[in-house]
């Protein structure tokens, strides 16, 4: 009985001195920027953890989710993606020099053919 109550005591004791900020996943917070450009860029959790293994920082996949749902916003992973895609674009490239290629463009239909046009739903029978 006495150990029990030793045992609850050690555990109390630790329950008190327990700091939950101690054990935040503050680990990726200095690669933030990084685990953004990431995402942006479609990476999965278990190939940004994978990659981070390999840089000596051991980190779960679930861990990564965990950090990068509760970080990012869509819009900033979305406002992220815009800015990639502006970056990649030459700066060279006008649009005089360059044309951008032409959709064929079907003739225009007939106006009397003697076929209906699609029939419009309405509400009203």
């Amino acid at each position: 009985m006495t150990e029990t109550n030793e045992l609850h005591a050690r555990l109390m004791e630790d329950a008190r001195n327990y700091d939950p900020a101690a054990h935040h996943r503050g680990l990726l917070a200095p690669y933030r920027d990084v685990l953004l450009v990431w995402r942006a860029k479609f990476m999965s959790y278990e190939r940004i953890a994978a990659t981070l293994d390999a840089n000596g920082i051991r980190v779960s996949p679930a861990g990564v989710g965990v950090y990068c749902r509760s970080q990012f916003t869509k819009a900033e992973i979305e406002r992220v993606r815009r800015e990639n895609r502006a970056n990649t674009r030459p700066a060279t490239q006008t649009r005089a020099s360059n044309p951008p290629p032409q959709a064929a463009v079907p003739p225009p239909a007939e106006p009397n053919s003697g076929r209906r046009g699609p029939k419009i739903a309405r509400d009203n029978y």
